[in-house]
């Protein structure tokens, strides 16, 4: 059961199941990428650009404006790896799923601070 040096931790099948029911409940044009308007969508008029940006900020490690099944299911094992059990994963996905507001998990990637990346050429 050796983790090796990874940060990322194993979810059990059940839970792992329960993050892709989740990212296909958000993926409504089902092209296995999540857009921030489907986030939008999903929580509607529960201040929906606000937790639409809140997940992006967290999630979408390549700040690319989307989130692949593979960033979220890497997401979700990096918040296990943090420490939080999977019984409050599951607690706080239920609470998602039922129109709850995104959850602030606090997790360790390599993405500094989500903020606008702006290229500059100035040659």
């Amino acid at each position: 059961m050796g983790h090796g040096h990874s940060r990322k931790a194993d979810l059990s099948p059940e839970l792992e199941e329960k993050i892709v029911q989740f990212f296909n409940k958000l993926d409504t044009d089902h092209s296995r990428t999540l857009t921030k308007d489907e986030a939008i969508n999903f929580w509607k008029s529960n201040y929906g650009k606000i937790n639409a940006n809140a997940m992006f900020a967290q999630v979408d490690f390549n700040g690319d404006d989307s989130i692949t099944l593979d960033e979220w299911l890497n997401f979700w094992r990096q918040v296990k790896a943090e420490g939080y059990s999977e019984e409050t994963i599951h607690e706080e996905l239920d609470n998602i799923l039922n129109g709850g507001s995104w959850v602030g998990f606090d997790v360790s990637h390599s993405k500094v601070k989500p903020v606008h990346k702006q290229a500059t050429k100035n040659f």
